[in-house]
């Protein structure tokens, strides 16, 4: 990965953060009004197909020249129900949630 590769996931990770704290209000109200009972999805679900779908949007729009492309691709939003969140360890806690683009 070249320099310019990894300012660009840097800036990608750095406004992600930001962007989380509209992003999780947001997932929650749409769950609780949409999703929980016309794809019964949980919660933990729908927050990580909309974190996923926000990754990716910022990789491939405003850092995409920044970015060298990858082969992520956007799931419609009935496939939400079948994703299937894991966790994983971070520094010795198993706390934190990532999504595994199938």
């Amino acid at each position: 990965m070249n320099a310019l590769s990894r300012t660009g996931w840097a800036l990608v990770v750095l406004v992600r953060g930001l962007l989380l704290w509209v992003l999780i209000p947001f997932a929650f109200l749409s769950w609780l009004l949409l999703h929980w009972w016309a794809q019964k999805a949980s919660r933990r679900q729908a927050l990580c197909w909309y974190d996923a779908h926000l990754t990716v949007a910022l990789a491939r729009g405003p850092f995409r020249l920044m970015i060298a492309p990858d082969h992520r691709r956007f799931d419609r939003i009935p496939r939400m129900a079948t994703v299937e969140p894991r966790k994983t360890g971070f520094f010795g806690m198993d706390t934190i949630e990532v999504f595994d683009l199938v």
